[in-house]
């Protein structure tokens, strides 16, 4: 059984290091995120469904990567973040980038 431990707001800041670098070009993840994500309660997080990975971004002492998964509502993304010393998940948190950073329509706007 996996598992899974959701992120608090100073948690989740925590896991940044500025800039962010996108790195979802990168193909050597470091970890199978897909159990993880598969034991995570998508009740608790208000959502019904998943669909790919968007976006991988590591913060700049290269000690966590975020791995944004998209959800069935626009601009909501799952966030699943990586210890990379580790080689293991830390945690995940429900990014809604229209309530955190104002966006609406169009193209998500990326954290960097």
């Amino acid at each position: 059984m996996t598992i899974t431990r959701k992120l608090n707001e100073d948690e989740f800041s925590a896991c940044f290091a500025h800039p962010m670098s996108n790195v979802t070009e990168d193909d050597d993840a470091v970890i199978d995120i897909w159990p993880y994500v598969e034991a995570i309660d998508l009740d608790d997080l208000v959502i019904t469904s998943l669909n790919d990975v968007h976006h991988v971004y590591r913060d700049a002492h290269g000690r966590y990567d975020q791995v944004l998964i998209g959800t069935e509502r626009r601009n909501v993304f799952l966030v699943i973040v990586v210890d990379l010393q580790a080689q293991t998940v830390f945690g995940h948190v429900l990014l809604d980038l229209n309530k955190e950073y104002g966006v609406s329509g169009g193209h998500p706007r990326t954290v960097t």
